[in-house]
Parts: structure tokens; sequence; C-alpha cells
């Protein structure tokens, strides 16, 4: 029997002290800008707010969309970050979303400011053994602690599966972690991804 440890992430923003403010400008910062960075500002809202206030899902497809470019802004938001496993690779596929070409890139665009954000990861404190302590666990801990296990750990496993399919599989629970797979995080807020998963362990 495997243990399932909880664990949750805290961010820091830092200014980078890059500021853009025309698209060609925009784009020689995502070639320069380091991961952290590209990962605050395309997962900033799931994690601040818990819920997406506009029609684009991450501050680059809204800054794009706020200044006149909503073609590029649509592709953005298009991304789907929960299949991509590596910064890099989403860094390539907005870079060439860019390079497909629109014209205005050297128009004057209201400013881009650029945030790092400084992460650490913290153990909770709550720890599973069974699929009961597991689901007492989703009630008791807090939203950043689902965010990291569904959202950040793809990325550390570099594989598009989230730590609680993962361990739910492990104990044998194929369908459970196929329906936690199956959730788009970026069309509910964490609060609401929560009460998801609570019904899918109960069933």
């Amino acid at each position: 029997m495997s243990t399932f440890v909880f664990k949750s992430e805290l961010w820091t923003a830092q200014y980078t002290g890059l500021r853009v403010n025309t698209v060609a400008s925009f784009m020689r910062a995502l070639h320069e800008v380091d991961d952290d960075t590209i990962y605050y500002h395309l997962y900033r809202n799931l994690f601040e707010y818990h819920f997406l206030p506009t029609d684009y899902g991450n501050s680059f497809a809204y800054w794009l969309a706020e200044n006149g470019f909503p073609v590029l802004a649509e592709k953005f938001s298009a991304i789907d970050l929960m299949e991509c496993v590596c910064i890099a690779d989403i860094r390539a596929e907005m870079l060439k979303i860019l390079h497909s070409g629109v014209d205005g890139f050297e128009r004057l665009c209201k400013p881009f400011y650029f945030i790092r954000a400084i992460r650490k990861v913290v153990d909770t404190g709550t720890v599973a053994n069974s699929l009961e302590e597991f689901r007492e666990g989703i009630k008791k801990v807090g939203i950043h602690s689902l965010f990291y296990h569904l959202v950040t750990s793809r990325l550390v496993h570099g594989e598009p599966v989230n730590d609680f399919s993962r361990w739910l599989r492990s104990m044998g629970e194929e369908e459970k972690a196929e329906k936690i797979e199956r959730i788009d995080l970026m069309a509910y807020s964490l609060y609401d991804v929560r009460d998801m998963i609570l019904n899918y362990l109960e069933s």
C-alpha cells in the first residue's frame, strides 16, 4: 500500500524588470524570460483567483486581446496547458503562433510587465493510506494543494498525469483516476474541482 503525501505550493510574485509595449518586443522577451515567468503568466488566474475572470485563460492572451490582436489571443488561449509537461514546449508553441505573423507588431500597445513566480513546495502534514483517508485529505487541504497535485506535478514528473490519478491507479481505482483526469481545470474554479473530485471519490 502506498502512502499519499499531500503537498502545497506557495508563490511570491516578483517583477522581472522587463516591460514591453509592442508585440515585436513581446516576442523577443518570450525568448529571454525564465520558465517561472512563463509559468506565472500562464497559470496565475487559476492559482491566485481560483476562477478565470476573462474570456482568455492566461495573461498573455488577455494582453493580446486588449491590444487588438484577437486572433493571436484566441490561439494563445487554445494552447492545452494540461497536455504540456514542459514549459519549453509551451514557450515554443507560443513563439510559433507569433511567428505565423500578423500586421502591427511594431504598433505601440499598453505595456506588459513580466512577473516571475518565486515558488516553494511544502508538506501539509496530511497523508492518506486508504481511499477514505484520501477523500478526507481532499476535504482538509487548501486550494493550493489541489493546484500543486493537479497542475505542477505534471511538470515535476514530466508526464500529463496528475498526482491524484497516479495514486488512485496504484490503489486499483482506474475509473476514479480517469474521471479526475478528464476534468478541464481551466473551465472551473479550484473550489468546483474539489467538489467534483469528492463526488467521484464517493461514487
